[in-house]
């Protein structure tokens, strides 16, 4: 039995069709954490989203961990609170977001009694778009000033608040805020300095500790047979379309690299560091066009905590919220590099012998080698979890017919370590 969805990503369409129907044949050193980070006495550097924040002269500051009180797609990445005068504290916390990232930015910095003020005010801070609001309450022990400016990342909503009886360290907080200097997040520990240190919020500590370890580096490679793939690791057989051979017997091995190198480079980091190529193969070379490229399918392996490390794999094609999550976390992690194209938009799910496979299809216009002309080239996406990795094919060619023939192929899954069969592993 086969069951199928379709989500749509775009921001306003949702779209699910669900049926069913018989078929006898499927078709078928680690990127940091948003928590991760560097402080010293006078900064407070985020190495996943790549900022610095400068922290108060005042040194009856103390780093304060609230990361426990953290909920899911919360993340704590930093706070600092002073009882001199008064108390002060700063929160530096990260929110996954899946919809229109400005929008939520705009909302995040609303403070619970501004009804009937003026609204969120838009300034820029470190060349980056924030929204801001400032607000003063009377309250038993005094006044209480409240700040809180909010800029949108891809996939993320960073939000700095401050709640403080202290007009003057309010200010300086607000000095600290407005200070803020974004870069490459390569760059962390340089920006950081030698006068700082590592720094993870417990929350984080433990989530480490608690989630499945995972080393895609040294995850099996699987075997080849005829045109037969197997992983007795993973579980599953694959078989390749007829006269289709490994890329190392083809004549350019290292095409599929060179790609993701030439797409955007934060994603292509994160790709190279958490992904492992299982098995690349093409067709013979006498049987592509003129001008055109090989048809190619690419099997891989992916450590699931680098894409989604807040989201559960859906567990079926009814699970609408799970779908449209997984769908924008794809969206996030792979559109830009080779594996996915930058307007990919529409996830496909499919129930298949008791696995949940979701497929984006996507088209991409890539340089013709040796010329200025661009040629297009279909893609489909497809990734399922198989013993808490994510497993990845990507087939790729020239035309909508070939691609769909490719697809054709099939896969067979068995209890891991015992999937090789004759002439496997």
């Amino acid at each position: 039995m086969r069951r199928i969805a379709f989500v749509s990503l775009l921001p306003v369409l949702v779209i699910c069709a669900i049926w069913a129907q018989n078929t006898t044949s499927p078709h078928a050193s680690h990127i940091p954490i948003p928590e991760a980070g560097f402080v010293s006495p006078s900064q407070y550097t985020n190495a996943f989203f790549g900022f610095s924040l400068p922290l108060p002269k005042d040194r009856k500051y103390q780093i304060e961990d609230i990361s426990e009180s953290d909920k899911a797609l919360e993340h704590s990445l930093f706070a600092y609170k002073s009882a001199s005068k008064g108390l002060s504290l700063l929160i530096v916390s990260a929110t996954q977001v899946f919809g229109a990232r400005d929008d939520e930015a705009q909302k995040a910095v609303f403070i619970s009694g501004m009804q009937g003020q003026k609204g969120a005010e838009a300034i820029s801070i470190g060349g980056r778009l924030f929204w801001k609001s400032e607000l003063e309450e009377k309250t038993f022990s005094g006044k209480l000033h409240r700040l809180r400016y909010a800029t949108a990342v891809p996939g993320y909503v960073l939000l700095f608040s401050v709640s403080s009886y202290n007009s003057g360290q309010t200010d300086d907080l607000r000095n600290c805020i407005e200070s803020l200097k974004f870069f490459d997040p390569a760059r962390a520990s340089e920006i950081a300095g030698s006068g700082s240190r590592p720094f993870l919020p417990t929350a984080a500590k433990r989530r480490l500790e608690n989630g499945p370890q995972l080393d895609v580096a040294h995850l099996e490679q699987g075997a080849i047979s005829g045109n037969r793939y197997s992983n007795p690791v993973l579980g599953f057989i694959y078989q390749l379309p007829e006269g289709w051979y490994p890329e190392a017997q083809n004549s350019n091995p290292k095409r599929h690299e060179v790609d993701i190198i030439a797409g955007d480079s934060t994603r292509t980091a994160i790709v190279q560091e958490c992904t492992k190529t299982l098995l690349s193969a093409t067709q013979p070379a006498e049987t592509n066009g003129p001008g055109g490229s090989p048809p190619r399918i690419t099997i891989m392996a992916a450590d699931p905590s680098c894409f989604a490390p807040d989201l559960k794999y859906p567990d079926s094609v009814h699970d609408s919220e799970a779908l449209h999550r997984i769908g924008e976390a794809i969206v996030h992690s792979f559109a830009g590099t080779s594996l996915l194209g930058r307007e990919a938009n529409l996830l496909r799910a499919i129930e298949l012998d008791g696995h949940l496979f979701l497929e984006m299809p996507s088209v991409s216009a890539v340089p013709v080698a040796g010329s200025t002309l661009l040629r297009k080239v279909h893609r489909s996406f497809v990734l399922t979890s198989l013993q808490q990795y994510w497993v990845i094919w990507l087939f790729e060619t020239d035309t909508p017919s070939e691609l769909e023939r490719m697809m054709k192929s099939t896969i067979s899954f068995a209890p891991p370590h015992q999937a090789a069969g004759p002439g496997g592993i």
